[in-house]
C-alpha cells in the first residue's frame, strides 16, 4: 500500500531559519517539493563530484582485495583520495596505451631476430642499404637470391621475412607481392625490456589500487555522503521562497501520515508557524511504500518498472503470489528449485543485513519450484512417472501431464488478467468515482459470465435446445453489460460519443484480451523446455560416459553438473525475466497502471 502523504508549509523568521533547517535534517521526515528545475552550478558540482565518487567506489569493489602486497598510506581528507585514486587511474592508462604501442614493435621486430641497427649502419659506408620486406610463401621466388642481393631472415606458416641489400641510389628492384616494411628504430632486446619495465610498473600501480580497495572505500563513502549532506541543504535552501522581504523563509514539503506526530511536536515545541493540507488531484506527492512481510520481498521487481502513481493503488501485493508461481511453473523441477532453497538458506548467514529480503524471495521462489516439480514430477530432469519405483506407483495418475500443464498456464493468465480488472475498477472509482468504473465492469461481467455459461454447458453436456450460452438470462446479463461499454462508459460525455467509444474499446478489448491469455503460453514453453533440457542431460550423461571404471562415474558426474548448471542458469534466468514481462506488460495493462510516482526521500542527515 501506498503511505499517505500530507504537504507542509513552513513559515519561519529568517534569523532562525538555519537552525530550523539542522532540526529537520536530525527529524529526517520531511521530502522537500522542488519548486526549481535548474540546479545552481556548486549544486551541479557536487552532483558530478558525488557520480565520480561513485564510479571510484564500484570500480574498487571489482577488485580482488584477499592477497594485496603493499601498504599504502590512505589521506584521511577525501578530496586529496580521490585524486590520488584517479592520478594512478590515468597513470595506468597510459601505461597500458605504451605497453600496446610496444608490443606492436615487438610483432614487428620478433620475425627479424637480434639485431643490431649499428652495424646496419655500417653498412652504409660501404654503400649497402638494407632494405626489410616480408611475402606470402607462395609468391616468393628463390631466383631472388641468385639476381639481387637478398637474404631471407625468417619464415612462418603465412609469410617469408627477407632483406634486400640495395647498392647506393640505386633504383629499388620490382618485387611482385613483397611489401617494404618499416622497422622501429629500437632493437628486440630493446623492446623486450621497455615491456618488461612496463609491465612492471603496472603491476606495482595495480598493487596500488588493490591496497585502495582494501581500505579505502570506507572514507570514499563517507567522503561521498559528507557531499551528499551539503548538497541537500543547499537544495532544501535552493527551493525556499522568500516572504515579507526576506525577512520571512517559506519550505515546502511531504510528510507520510506515520511520521506526522514526531513533526508536529517539534513545530509545537519551536513554534514554528506551519500550514498542512491534504494532497490535490494536481500535486505529485512522493511514494513511499508499506507493505507486509511477503509482499514487501517484491518490492525491489515493482521499482524496475516504475513506482505507481499517488492516486492509484500500490498493485505490490497483487502481482506478488503471482510472480512466485509463474517463476515456479516456468522452471518447473523439484531439484532446481531444492537448490534455490538450500542455496539461499546458506548465503543468508553469510551475506550483509541488506541482502538477506533478496535472499528470502529467493527461497520462496524456490519453494514455488519445488511445488510445480512435484506437480509435474520433475526431479533433476527426471520424469518420476516413467520410473518404476514401488513406492511412486501409487502417485503417478496425480502427477498433470504435458496437455494439463498447458491448459493450467491458460488459467493462470486468465485469473490474473481478471483480477487486474478487478482492480482497474477499484483504481478507477478511487480516483474518478465509480462512473468511470462502469465500462470495466461492464467488460467483467462479459467475460465472467461467457466462461461460466460455456463451462456450465460443457459440464452438463447442454444440447442446442438447453444451452445457457446465448439463453435468455445470458442475454440479458450481456444487454445490462453493454449498457456500461456502450452507453454509460463515460459520465461526462455525449451519449453518441460513449457509443463511438464503445465500439473502439470493444474491438481493442477482443483483439487485447486474446493477445494477452496466449502470452501466458509462455508458462508452459518454459516448464517444458527446462524439463527437456533436463532429460537432454541425463541421456548425454549416460550414453558418454565409457565403460571404464572410475572414469565412467567421473565423466557421468562432470556431464550432469555443467549440464544441469547450465541449465538452471538459463531456465531460471528466463524464469525471472518471463513473469516480469508478464506482470510489467499483461497485469499492469489490464489493471490500468499509470505509474510515474517519485521516491519518498526525506531531508535527513547521511553520516
Amino acid at each position: 500500500m501506498i503511505i499517505p502523504m500530507h504537504k507542509y508549509s513552513f513559515l519561519v523568521y529568517h534569523e532562525n531559519y538555519s537552525d530550523f533547517l539542522s532540526d529537520l535534517k536530525e527529524l529526517g521526515v520531511v521530502h522537500i517539493i522542488e519548486k526549481k528545475d535548474e540546479p545552481t552550478e556548486k549544486m551541479q558540482e557536487e552532483f558530478r563530484q558525488i557520480n565520480e565518487i561513485e564510479k571510484l567506489v564500484k570500480f574498487l569493489k571489482k577488485r580482488d582485495t584477499s592477497n594485496v602486497s603493499i601498504k599504502v598510506d590512505i589521506p584521511d581528507d577525501g578530496a586529496t583520495l580521490v585524486d590520488d585514486i584517479k592520478d594512478v587511474q590515468n597513470k595506468l592508462e597510459q601505461l597500458h596505451q605504451s605497453l600496446g604501442n610496444r608490443k606492436k614493435e615487438l610483432a614487428q621486430l620478433e620475425p627479424w631476430g637480434q639485431f643490431s641497427w649499428d652495424d646496419l649502419g655500417k653498412l652504409k659506408e660501404v654503400g649497402l642499404r638494407p632494405v626489410f620486406y616480408y611475402i606470402p610463401n607462395r609468391k616468393y621466388d628463390p631466383e631472388w637470391e641468385k639476381e639481387f642481393n637478398i637474404g631471407v631472415v625468417s619464415t612462418d606458416d603465412r609469410y617469408t621475412y627477407f632483406v634486400l641489400f640495395a647498392e647506393g641510389d640505386t633504383e629499388m628492384p620490382e618485387l611482385q607481392g613483397a611489401e617494404e616494411v618499416r622497422l622501429p628504430d629500437k632493437s628486440l632486446e630493446e623492446v623486450k625490456n621497455e615491456i618488461s619495465a612496463l609491465e612492471k610498473e603496472i603491476d606495482e600501480l595495480n598493487a596500488k589500487l588493490d591496497a585502495y580497495a582494501k581500505d579505502g572505500i570506507d572514507k570514499l563513502i563517507k567522503y561521498r555522503d559528507t557531499i551528499q549532506d551539503t548538497l541537500n541543504l543547499e537544495a532544501a535552501i535552493h527551493n525556499t521562497d522568500d516572504q515579507v522581504e526576506g525577512k520571512v523563509k517559506l519550505l515546502e514539503g511531504w510528510t507520510p501520515e506515520t511520521n506526522i506526530p514526531e513533526l508536529e511536536k517539534y513545530l509545537e515545541e519551536k513554534n514554528i508557524l506551519y500550514l498542512k493540507s491534504e494532497p490535490h488531484i494536481d500535486d505529485k506527492p512522493p511514494i513511499k511504500l508499506k507493505n507486509g512481510r511477503f509482499a514487501k520481498l517484491f518490492e525491489p521487481i515493482g521499482k524496475l518498472f516504475s513506482l505507481p502513481s499517488y492516486m492509484e493503488l500500490d498493485l505490490t501485493p497483487f502481482f506478488a503470489p503471482f510472480f512466485m508461481m509463474f517463476f515456479g511453473f516456468c522452471l518447473g523441477d523439484a531439484g532446481y528449485g531444492l537448490i534455490f532453497v538450500l542455496a539461499a538458506t546458506y548465503y543468508k548467514f553469510k551475506v550483509n543485513k541488506e541482502y538477506k529480503p533478496l535472499l528470502t524471495m529467493v527461497q520462496w521462489l524456490g519453494g514455488a519450484t519445488v511445488l510445480f516439480g512435484i506437480v509435474t514430477g520433475t526431479f533433476f530432469g527426471l520424469k518420476l512417472s516413467e520410473l518404476q519405483v514401488p513406492f511412486l506407483m501409487n502417485v503417478k495418475d496425480m502427477f498433470l501431464n504435458d496437455d494439463q500443464m498447458f491448459n493450467l498456464a491458460l488459467a493462470f493468465g486468465f485469473v490474473q488478467i481478471i483480477f487486474g480488472m478487478f482492480i482497474k475498477v477499484a483504481n478507477q472509482i478511487k480516483q474518478h468515482g465509480i462512473g468511470f468504473a462502469l465500462s470495466t465492469i461492464g467488460w467483467i461481467i462479459v467475460i465472467l459470465s461467457t466462461a461460466t455459461m460455456a463451462a456450465l454447458d460443457k459440464i452438463h453436456g447442454a444440447t442446442d435446445d438447453n444451452k445457457l450460452m446465448f439463453s435468455t438470462v445470458h442475454l440479458i446479463i450481456l444487454g445490462i453489460a453493454a449498457l456500461g461499454i456502450f452507453v454509460f462508459n463515460h459520465p461526462k460525455r455525449n451519449v453518441f460519443v460513449n457509443i463511438g467509444a464503445g465500439l473502439w474499446d470493444t474491438y481493442n478489448m477482443v483483439t487485447g484480451f486474446a493477445g494477452d491469455l496466449l502470452s501466458y503460453i509462455r508458462l508452459f514453453a518454459l516448464g517444458l523446455s527446462s524439463a527437456i533440457l533436463g532429460m537432454v542431460f541425463n541421456q548425454l550423461a549416460t550414453e558418454l560416459s565409457p565403460d571404464v571404471i572410475i572414469v565412467k562415474q567421473l565423466v557421468f558426474i562432470i556431464i550432469l553438473l555443467f549440464g544441469h548448471g547450465l541449465n538452471i542458469f538459463m531456465s531460471g534466468l528466463g524464469s525471472f525475466v518471463h513473469p516480469m514481462r508478464l506482470t510489467f506488460v499483461e497485469f499492469y495493462k489490464n489493471a490500468g497502471f499509470i505509474g510515474g510516482g517519485r521516491e519518498y526521500k526525506p531531508f535527513r542527515k547521511i553520516n
